[in-house]
């Protein structure tokens, strides 16, 4: 156990509809070195055996498990129920059609534990790397095999891409919850980074997870997510443009006419626009771009329905 919480780890998988996947997740976590963790599923209103299926894994399992079956309401509040339900130092999510590798969380408290002990209030936690069953890294590796930074320099500075894996202390996730009142889908982005602006993460290049992506799944959608929620791909661009960070002026640039497409979307009108914008002058000159992008996402989302 962990400092004051009843375990170190909390796993954490939000589940829709995803009976045939779970198996991989059950199998990866009754693998793992160390055994000082609990597993909570956040079912999204599920039809099919999930319950059934989590039942007879609580049967099987040398951990806990809790199981919760809520109405379809998204991830981000999946999450946040998550969360407040955890009672691991270590907070993880673990989407359905991913696994953990058998070291897992062996590793990540061998990094945090390598964080000096006065350092550590300044940290969220570690991250380490997905991998497809291939053995090929998802996206690209940290420019450091261990490197202490934040999402912003990491994705801004030195363009790390790529999908990766973390475990965040659980208090810091309880603090920074999804906002709920945005639509069915709000992009991870908008916490992690809001995290970024005051904690640092210990990137690792070791490979703690393995990732497959689904057809259906929501990153295949995400185009469509953000068009049919345009509240939260705008709140996005507006936290990053005001974020004081640097940022490249490519990023920049697409980031007012995204901010301008998705409020259109969002009907926010072009007054209240310019005055949230920082720069007046880049909003006014990225808004012809803006104003496409949001006249093809209403084509897409006429279509599409």
């Amino acid at each position: 156990m962990y400092h004051a919480c009843d375990y170190t780890f909390s796993a954490f998988t939000p589940t829709y509809n995803r009976e045939k996947l779970l198996p991989r997740v059950f199998d990866s976590l009754q693998a793992q070195t160390y055994s000082d963790f609990e597993w909570i599923i956040v079912d999204d209103g599920s039809t099919d055996n999930t319950r059934t299926l989590v039942e007879q894994f609580a049967q099987q399992a040398n951990f806990p498990i809790k199981y919760v079956w809520k109405e379809n309401e998204g991830k981000h509040i999946a999450i946040n129920t998550g969360a407040r339900l955890a009672r691991g130092y270590f907070f993880s999510i673990m989407d359905s059609d991913d696994w953990y590798v058998p070291q897992a969380f062996e590793r990540f408290l061998f990094h945090w534990q390598n964080i000096p002990q006065q350092e550590r209030d300044k940290f969220l936690g570690v991250c380490g790397l997905f991998a497809y069953e291939s053995g090929e890294i998802v996206g690209t590796k940290f420019p450091h095999d261990v490197l202490d930074s934040n999402d912003f320099i990491l994705k801004y500075h030195y363009k790390v891409t790529g999908d990766k894996l973390s475990v965040i202390r659980t208090e810091i996730m309880r603090n920074y919850p999804f906002p709920e009142d945005l639509g069915k889908f709000i992009p991870e982005s908008i916490v992690w980074y809001r995290m970024a602006k005051r904690y640092r993460t210990r990137f690792v290049n070791e490979i703690v997870a393995i990732k497959e992506y689904q057809s259906e799944g929501l990153t295949d959608k995400g185009l469509l997510l953000h068009a049919a929620n345009p509240a939260a791909a705008r709140l996005t661009r507006y936290e990053l443009l005001h974020a004081d960070v640097s940022i490249p002026f490519s990023v920049r640039f697409k980031s007012y006419a995204n901010y301008t497409r998705y409020s259109l979307l969002a009907h926010v009108a072009l007054r209240q626009q310019f005055a949230e914008m920082p720069s007046k002058l880049f909003w006014a000159l990225t808004f012809p771009l803006g104003f496409c992008l949001a006249a093809r996402d209403r084509l897409l989302l006429r279509y599409s329905s």
